[in-house]
């Protein structure tokens, strides 16, 4: 899928979604980054007026319930989230929970808690919650990925309670960057859930963009690693 050219100043303000989760990490990780022509001014986000300020947005790893449900209850701040994550010239990238939320509106299955609407981020996704296990399941995947800086190098994929695409339907123009080989992979979701039936050739994909838009089933900001966080900049925010 193409990416229209933005024209940003020479500091580019990325939001991290401060409501619950890992966000400080992000943060620093983002801050880290220098990249050619711009600065990165990572700031955290809980208000509309906040969100306003940012020309790009992480939604961090958590409980997207509780996300959901703080960002609903903050004056604005729901819609305003939802017409982001949907604005075809806004870069927004979320991991774990923020893949979740970046589902389409229906398109969410399982977990324990209530259900919880996506906010269509990534047309043509859906998303099973926790698949991967419970905390004390949580596990470490060594990936070469090609499309990262230093490929050779593998990338730590760490997975906490993570979701699992469910499926991906076929006009979705999703690139899939990383996926996790056979060994890895959780067992199929149910097939008489209200999402319908899973399809087995999408569930190990872990990392996937489209446009400016990115998810990662992973939680990046743990590895000690920033060549996700680079990526997405250079790719996705920049478009380079």
């Amino acid at each position: 899928m193409t990416i229209q050219p933005v024209q940003l100043p020479e500091t580019v303000v990325i939001g991290v979604l401060a409501l619950q989760g890992a966000f400080i990490e992000h943060i620093h990780y983002l801050q880290r980054l220098r990249p050619q022509y711009h600065t990165i001014r990572a700031i955290p986000i809980r208000t509309l007026e906040e969100l306003k300020q940012c020309h790009a947005l992480v939604i961090p790893g958590g409980e997207s319930t509780v996300i959901s449900s703080i960002a609903s209850h903050t004056p604005g701040l729901i819609e305003a989230l939802i017409e982001f994550a949907q604005n075809p010239e806004k870069a927004v990238w979320g991991t774990c929970a923020g893949m979740i939320l970046m589902a389409d509106e229906d398109g969410i299955g399982g977990g324990r808690k209530k259900a919880v609407k996506g906010w269509n981020g990534i047309g043509g996704m859906k998303v099973w919650r926790n698949l991967y296990g419970n905390q004390l399941e949580s596990f470490e995947a060594p990936l070469h990925i090609p499309s990262i800086s230093n490929p050779s190098k593998p990338f730590n994929t760490i997975f906490i309670r993570a979701p699992a695409v469910h499926s991906l339907s076929p006009d979705s123009q999703v690139e899939v960057i990383a996926q996790l080989p056979e060994n890895y992979r959780p067992s199929l979701p149910p097939s008489d859930s209200p999402l319908g039936e899973p399809n087995p050739d999408d569930l190990g994909k872990v990392w996937l963009k489209k446009g400016r838009k990115m998810v990662t089933s992973f939680h990046p900001e743990l590895s000690g690693d920033t060549r996700v966080h680079e990526f997405w900049v250079e790719r996705c925010v920049l478009g380079r």
